[in-house]
């Protein structure tokens, strides 16, 4: 995957930089694996990586002045497909990590170079420390045009790490790990603090990346393939070593924002009709599949989706009409969708946390699968998944495209939700078609009508339910898909309402 060069054309790509000191070393999985396995033996240092206080204090505004230098990104002349522009740290960004770049014999620490950015106006220049480290980096590579190189991931913050679907823009973010997401002890939020990069070749079609992870409670060795090519996909495989058991362990972890949408019971006054990185939960077993809108809840919420063996699922932005959100700026309509394609996990369950937000800047989503085998201390963790950033839409099956809620117009006692599948084959059957909806709720409620109409103005089926709460409940659970000639043609609409 990389090809052999001289030390003279690893110096000469760094002619920007301060030259680290290089090293006769082969970099591998291996080779991280082994850090991993010794820092685990050691206590954690809540302290490693910290930069300075007046770094740390700075706003969002005065951290959006410092601006790298795009001529003196990594690997500009040297003929790969790819390059590296690095991140400054401040703001939220309070440990500086190391980076190192290698080939398959040799390696080297990328310094940290303030003559790499632009500061503005301020006065930061002049007191960044010359051996900070940075923050992190993002990759560009060629998505559209040859040799027009455009953003398509970055690794800045903790675990997270997030790419571009094609003609999409960021969105929803991975991470590595999730640790006591949703349990009794406060989250955790370990931190990849060293990466390697692996210089590509000039016909390289995807960069390899090394990350080594430190937490509390767990150490780790990565590597992130990243794939640019027709579908953006990153193959991701993991070590773990845990210095103790955690109380909740989430694999292959996303993060997204749903401040409101078109299922939303009461909206901000705001001129857009729907904000959100995300607007659903979508679960592949197979040929079955679940779609669970996401909602910004009144307070936290959980949702667990149990099953044997691991599944394929992801958070997506299915919605992508300009119309539904009106906003110019964010392009709602353009996030990208993300979903994990997972490797042989064993049992476990897909969860789903949401809680409230009334700022757009906060992600209020959080997704993951939590395994039913728990890590024992002290003993390698393994797993790998590819995590695709495009939009799913392999199956045949009706998609739900719509869900609406509200009050039952001559019914306000009434709880209604309208809910809108669509797929080729929905679309070709005519309106007197025998299409039946299969629904099923918690055992306390009550449907009060269920209507399946197929709606002449965009060709979608259209079901319309209708049930009354008791007073003593707040919490509905309620699922329904289509049939035809007792074969399922949609995917299954799975809905976790709190009042």
């Amino acid at each position: 995957m990389l090809r052999r060069m001289s030390m003279v054309v690893v110096l000469g790509m760094l002619a920007v930089l301060p030259a680290g000191a290089m090293e006769s070393r082969v970099v591998d999985f291996d080779y991280v694996l082994g850090r991993a396995k010794e820092l685990a033996k050691k206590p954690y240092d809540d302290e490693w990586g910290t930069v300075p206080k007046s770094l740390r204090e700075l706003s969002y505004e005065q951290y959006q002045n410092i601006q790298f230098d795009p001529e003196k990104a990594l690997w500009r002349d040297s003929g790969t497909p790819f390059r590296i522009e690095f991140l400054h740290t401040g703001y939220i960004y309070t440990h500086a990590v190391v980076i190192h770049e290698f080939t398959e014999s040799h390696e080297q620490e990328i310094p940290f170079n303030p003559d790499l950015f632009s500061y503005g106006k301020t006065w930061l220049k002049r007191s960044v420390p010359s051996s900070l480290g940075y923050a992190g980096f993002r990759v560009l590579t060629p998505l559209h045009e040859p040799g027009r190189f455009e953003e398509l991931a970055a690794f800045q913050g903790s675990s997270y790490f997030r790419a571009r679907g094609r003609d999409r823009g960021y969105g929803l973010s991975a991470r590595g790990i999730a640790i006591n997401t949703v349990a009794s002890q406060p989250e955790e939020f370990p931190s990849f603090r060293e990466f390697w990069l692996g210089k590509p070749a000039t016909q390289a079609v995807s960069l390899v990346v090394y990350a080594l992870l430190d937490g509390p409670g767990e150490t780790g060795a990565y590597a992130f393939i990243l794939n640019p090519n027709d579908s953006i996909h990153v193959d991701v495989r993991a070590t773990l070593f845990f210095r103790k058991t955690p109380l909740q362990l989430g694999l292959a972890p996303f993060s997204s924002m749903f401040a409101f949408g078109e299922n939303s019971f009461q909206k901000p006054q705001d001129y857009r009709l729907e904000v959100h990185d995300s607007d659903g939960l979508v679960i592949a077993d197979g040929e079955d599949r679940i779609w669970r809108p996401l909602v910004n809840p009144p307070e936290r919420s959980v949702s667990e989706f149990p099953f044997k063996s691991p599944v394929a699922f992801g958070l997506l932005q299915r919605d992508r009409d300009f119309e539904s959100y009106q906003d110019m700026f964010a392009g709602y309509h353009r996030r990208t969708s993300a979903w994990v394609e997972p490797g042989s996990w064993g049992a476990g369950k897909v969860l789903l946390y949401e809680f409230a937000s009334k700022n757009e800047a906060n992600d209020n989503v959080v997704a993951f699968w939590e395994p039913e085998k728990m890590p024992v201390p002290g003993e390698p963790y393994s797993f790998n998944y590819t995590l695709h950033f495009d939009d799913d839409d392999a199956s045949a099956l009706g998609r739900v495209v719509a869900t609406r809620t509200g009050l039952a117009l001559y019914h306000p006692e009434l709880r209604e939700f309208v809910v809108d599948f669509k797929s080729k084959r929905l679309t070709a059957l005519p309106a007197v078609a025998q299409v039946k909806a299969v629904v099923s709720t918690t055992p306390w409620i009550n449907i009060h009508s269920q209507v399946l109409v197929k709606n002449p103005y965009n060709d979608t089926w259209r079901l319309i339910l209708q049930f009354k709460l008791p007073r003593s409940s707040t919490h509905v659970d309620i699922e329904s898909h289509l049939e035809y000639e007792g074969t399922p043609i949609s995917e299954t609409w799975s809905y976790g309402w709190v009042d």
